[in-house]
């Protein structure tokens, strides 16, 4: 192990016993230097490995800060079902009374043309890649700066053409009640849930750090039950991006067919069969 990572590991194990507690400040520079008889470029890069892993934060001219961590803070759960009030649909109670949050450039929506991702395009049975409509929002909690998600909701290519009023304003209820009013049947959702690094366009949209905290990431598939005739069609995929540092999903466990109560008896044991193998 690098000497740079060790001192990085006793650093982390300071801040995770609290010896250094959320918000407060490192030790200088040279004063880690000096303890650990290194230079100020392996600490430096003890640094590096920190702010990476969303532990410290440097502040300009202040010196490294202990930053709040999600293991020790309670995380605002995001509960994955699909809700409805005067406004329309919504997903989940917590976020009811977000709302759309200007863009820098002054507008609460983002209607464009861009090249699909290469999994929303998976979805929507397209080349990676291919131009497609997509609605960009930002919405959030006005009163908490940091409650806030991004949301680009991609149009399946039948929907510009077959609905030409969701490339612009929706109405009264929105992208979901045109279609539903259009199908004249109820709209379905499914949704895969994943993290990643977050681009600085991003961070800064969602007043998160640049470095050390992941987006979670849920990508929303919108869609028509198949019938006997026609198989499942794809309205929409909404990216939804939100600071991993502050929200997690919650759903519920539903009990598959196999599981169905009451239960057939086991005939194995779990650390049995592992052994045996």
């Amino acid at each position: 192990m690098a000497r740079y990572e060790e001192i990085a590991r006793e650093l982390r194990e300071r801040i995770t016993s609290g010896e250094y507690p959320p918000g407060s400040a490192l030790p200088l520079m040279r004063e880690i230097a000096a303890e650990y008889g290194v230079s100020d470029i392996t600490v430096r890069k003890a640094w590096g490995v920190l702010t990476r892993e969303g532990l410290i934060e440097s502040r300009r001219r202040s010196g490294h800060y202990v930053r709040e961590h999600p293991d020790r803070l309670r995380l605002v759960v995001r509960d994955r079902q699909m809700e409805r009030d005067e406004l329309g649909y919504y997903s989940g109670s917590e976020s009811q009374h977000w709302r759309p949050i200007q863009w820098p450039e002054g507008e609460p929506l983002r209607v464009t043309t861009a090249p699909a991702p290469a999994d929303v395009a998976d979805i929507l049975g397209v080349e990676a890649g291919a131009p497609l409509t997509v609605r960009r929002r930002i919405v959030g909690d006005h009163d908490v700066e940091t409650h806030r998600q991004l949301a680009d909701s991609w149009l399946a290519q039948w929907v510009g053409e077959e609905l030409p009023q969701l490339t612009g304003s929706t109405g009264t209820g929105g992208m979901y009640d045109r279609l539903e009013e259009w199908g004249g049947r109820p709209l379905s959702w499914r949704e895969e849930v994943s993290a990643r690094m977050p681009s600085p366009d991003e961070a800064d949209a969602l007043s998160m750090p640049r470095m050390g905290v992941p987006l979670l990431r849920a990508l929303r598939v919108t869609y028509f039950d198949g019938t006997d005739e026609t198989p499942p069609r794809v309205a929409e995929v909404q990216d939804i991006r939100m600071s991993a540092a502050l929200f997690s999903v919650g759903y519920p466990l539903p009990r598959g067919i196999s599981a169905t109560w009451p239960v057939t008896p086991a005939t194995s044991d779990y650390y049995g069969a592992a052994t045996e193998e």
